[in-house]
C-alpha cells in the first residue's frame, strides 16, 4: 500500500508559554518564555484511486490543531510529574514550590502537564499522542508533531513509531 503525507505548518500553529527546564538535582533554568511553533505531518493511505482526489478537508485537522494549541497560549506550563514540583490550590491562586523557589500564579494561567519536564521533547509527545488519538478515526496512519521553541530548535515525536 502506498501512503501520502499531509504537511500542516500554518503560521497560526503557535503558542506562547512560560516554562523552565529541570536539568538535574541542582540545576534548572529560570522561568522564561518562548513563542513555540508547531508543524504536524499526517501519514494517510494514498488517494490515487479515490474519486475525490483528496483524503479529508484540511480544515478538519487545522481547526482541531489550532484549538488544542490555544489551550497552551499565554500560559505557564509546569511538569506535574516531577517529584520536586509541589503545588497547592488556594482559592483562585496556584502556589508552586520547586526547591528554593516559590511562585503564586492565577490558577487559570497555569497548566500542569502529565510530564516530568516541560521540554520540547515532552511537549511534542503529548501533542502527538492527542492528535493521533483524534485523527485515527479519519484513517490517519501516523502523526508526527514538531514543536520548535525557536526557529530551527525543537523536537518531534512520531506516533505510532
Amino acid at each position: 500500500m502506498s501512503m501520502t503525507t499531509l504537511h500542516l505548518a500554518k503560521q497560526n500553529f503557535k503558542f506562547s508559554a512560560a516554562h523552565f527546564l529541570i536539568f538535574n538535582e541542582t540545576q534548572a533554568e529560570r522561568l522564561h518564555g518562548h513563542n513555540y511553533q508547531v508543524t504536524v505531518d499526517l501519514v494517510t493511505p494514498d488517494q490515487g484511486n479515490n474519486t475525490q482526489g483528496y483524503f479529508v478537508d484540511f480544515n478538519v485537522f487545522k481547526k482541531f490543531i489550532k484549538s488544542r494549541l490555544d489551550q497552551w497560549d499565554e500560559i505557564v506550563l509546569l511538569p506535574a510529574q516531577h517529584k520536586e514540583m509541589l503545588t497547592a490550590v488556594k482559592g483562585d491562586s496556584l502556589e508552586v514550590r520547586f526547591r528554593d523557589r516559590f511562585y503564586v500564579f492565577p490558577r487559570n494561567e497555569v497548566v500542569l502537564l502529565p510530564v516530568t519536564n516541560t521540554s520540547v521533547e515532552q511537549l511534542s509527545s503529548l501533542l502527538a499522542e492527542e492528535f493521533y488519538s483524534e485523527f485515527k478515526k479519519y484513517g490517519v496512519l501516523q502523526v508526527r508533531v514538531l514543536v520548535e521553541e525557536t526557529a530551527g530548535q525543537g523536537a518531534s515525536t512520531q506516533i505510532p513509531y
